[in-house]
């Protein structure tokens, strides 16, 4: 796991990369995957850095064992759940703090707690 929080500019291209990988996860995934994907143009590092660190992919581009077990369920609520799990377990100091109540953070405090922690 890394050091510090990745940094992205919104949900918006992880989101896009996550609904990717749950129709079709190819054997690596990497910056140019992301690329050839037309997802998060010249920032296509940032979305390889948050896969990393959630869990989702090792250094090498692999899917990992967690998320085999997570990108393989077929039913939506199903994914969502095991899906938290591995963002709950990446930023365990987030919610070890705040709790269920992580979730539904506002922008302030989310962006007070990365800085002081970065």
């Amino acid at each position: 796991m890394a050091d510090s929080h990745p940094y992205i500019s919104g949900a918006g291209n992880i989101a896009q990369i996550v609904y990717q990988l749950r129709n079709s996860f190819p054997s690596t995934v990497t910056s140019e995957t992301v690329k050839r994907l037309g997802i998060a143009p010249k920032n296509e590092s940032y979305v390889i850095n948050a896969l990393q660190f959630i869990g989702v992919i090792d250094g090498d581009g692999k899917k990992t064992d967690e998320a085999a077990q997570v990108f393989s369920h077929h039913k939506d609520e199903e994914f969502a759940s095991a899906f938290q799990g591995l963002v709950e377990s990446a930023y365990y100091d987030l919610f070890d703090l705040y709790g269920e109540n992580s979730w539904l953070l506002d922008d302030d405090t989310l962006i007070t707690f990365f800085r002081q922690r970065n």
